[in-house]
């Protein structure tokens, strides 16, 4: 699906989702010439999502406890030093 900025815009607007996210989205989806069959587009998208998300918990101010209401619980983990959960 292609969207152009405006569509997108309005689409943040609408939902309320960050514009920056949903153009990162739109951005995995373009056709790659080295992949073009797009089997690394679900990879990229989530690659965008994973980012998103763990961004959104690094600046919460008890990021380690985010991470893991997400289910990050490696990552938290390694953030606060407890290796027990890995």
């Amino acid at each position: 699906m292609n969207y152009n900025a405006d569509a997108l815009r309005e689409a943040s607007e609408r939902s309320g989702v960050p514009f920056g996210y949903l153009m990162r989205l739109a951005a995995a989806e373009e056709r790659d010439p080295q992949d073009p069959e797009g089997n690394a587009v679900l990879g990229k998208q989530l690659t965008v999502v994973f980012d998103h998300y763990v961004a959104k918990c690094l600046a919460e101010p008890d990021p380690a406890a985010a991470l893991r209401r997400f289910g990050f619980t490696e990552s938290a983990a390694a953030l606060d030093g407890s290796q027990n959960e890995i």
